[in-house]
């Protein structure tokens, strides 16, 4: 696929994951920032001609204000993150409102939909399915990541592992961004997906929710870390670690617990659940989001998944529609026309991940694990 804008001789970098071992976030952010600034400033632009586009505007300047209000929740909820941020903008040689930007929800475009999909780009998983269950071997996390067809040539693998700390984490990402879902070597594991709320405000980034999440010690205080910061826009998170399972839906006011329990098996696609939250819900003209769910859990029922194949054929799932479970690109719609851009499962026991840009029938999968595994110890 041609992508204006981008080397299109980079179409089909490693998924090898970008290891980060500086005990300075700011250092981590640089060197992720250096390694694909190219491919960030690629990113970037078109990124920002969307945005332009979508809120009829014919400067930047104001758009990129409107980015910079986040940086005080960063600094004082998330520091490190704010710090890595800083040191991508550095490394990129970007401004830091740029890459603000590459780690924030977007607007729907005015025109709506294109190809029977809301085309939006952001750093959480803003059209995706995202399905947890308890398998034979233990729980496994997994997700499809639909954006802009453009996106796929700049999803990338980042290993986190300080050299001063025995954490590490594996990261599903675009070039720019803090993560958009991930797996820790403690077992917790975290997906984000995009709802559409009317109640926003400015608040702590997903892709730092994501990675904020991920640093801490099980689900339960991951969970607790989600409801306590504050939040922009509205999204569903799954929260796992092998022992305990969290499905949140939050807008900027409100976080509801809507799924529970490790044992169970969960969906969700990119609509509320909630009635509450239901009443600030913005629907998008065209949106496949129950289709999919539907389809997910019609899927799900008949072959009752029970491994990381199980899960992903289910991921796989395509019934020639626009509501498919992986969306093909069209190359006829063009590079803003929504598809498939990864796909990946993570395994809660023992922090096994299998990745794939795309999707497996048009690249191979990438098979990944924690170096330094440790999981979460039985409970008596």
């Amino acid at each position: 696929m041609s992508v204006p804008g981008a080397n299109n001789s980079d179409q089909s970098p490693s998924l090898e994951p970008l290891c980060l071992t500086s005990p300075d976030p700011r250092r981590r952010g640089e060197v992720h920032g250096e390694h694909w600034r190219e491919a960030i400033a690629q990113r970037a632009a078109l990124r920002l001609e969307l945005e332009l586009r979508s809120r009829d505007l014919a400067a930047s300047d104001s758009l990129l204000a409107d980015y910079e209000r986040h940086w005080p929740q960063l600094e004082q909820h998330v520091p490190a993150m704010a710090q890595e941020l800083r040191g991508i903008a550095q490394g990129a040689d970007l401004s830091p409102s740029r890459v603000l930007m590459l780690n924030t929800d977007p607007q729907p475009p005015s025109a709506g939909t294109v190809h029977g999909r809301v085309a939006e780009d952001g750093a959480a998983c803003v059209g995706s399915t995202a399905v947890y269950f308890n398998g034979v071997g233990g729980p496994l996390l997994g997700l499809t990541v639909d954006r802009p067809a453009y996106a796929e040539a700049f999803v990338r693998m980042l290993r986190i592992a300080p050299t001063d700390t025995e954490h590490e984490t594996l990261c599903l990402t675009l070039v720019g961004s803090l993560g958009i879902a991930g797996i820790a070597s403690t077992g917790v594991a975290v997906t984000l997906n995009g709802l559409r709320s009317t109640e926003t405000s400015v608040g702590v980034l997903a892709s730092a929710r994501v990675r904020a999440m991920l640093a801490q010690p099980d689900a339960a205080t991951a969970h607790a870390l989600l409801r306590a910061m504050p939040r922009c826009g509205g999204h569903h998170t799954m929260i796992a670690d092998g022992h305990d399972y969290y499905g949140v839906e939050t807008n900027a006011a409100l976080a509801v617990l809507t799924q529970l329990g490790p044992r169970a098996a969960h969906l969700h696609t990119n609509h509320y659940f909630d009635p509450i939250l239901r009443r600030s819900e913005t629907r998008q003209p065209g949106s496949t989001s129950h289709h999919r769910l539907n389809l997910a859990t019609t899927i799900y029922a008949q072959q009752r998944p029970r491994d990381v194949e199980g899960m992903w054929s289910l991921l796989h799932s395509r019934d020639g529609s626009a509501g498919s479970l992986c969306v093909e690109p069209d190359a006829k719609a063009g590079p803003h026309a929504m598809a498939t851009c990864a796909v990946m499962v993570m395994g809660l026991h023992d922090g096994r991940v299998r990745v794939v840009r795309g999707a497996a029938h048009r690249s191979p999968p990438r098979e990944l694990s924690i170096r330094r595994w440790v999981g979460q110890p039985p409970r008596e």
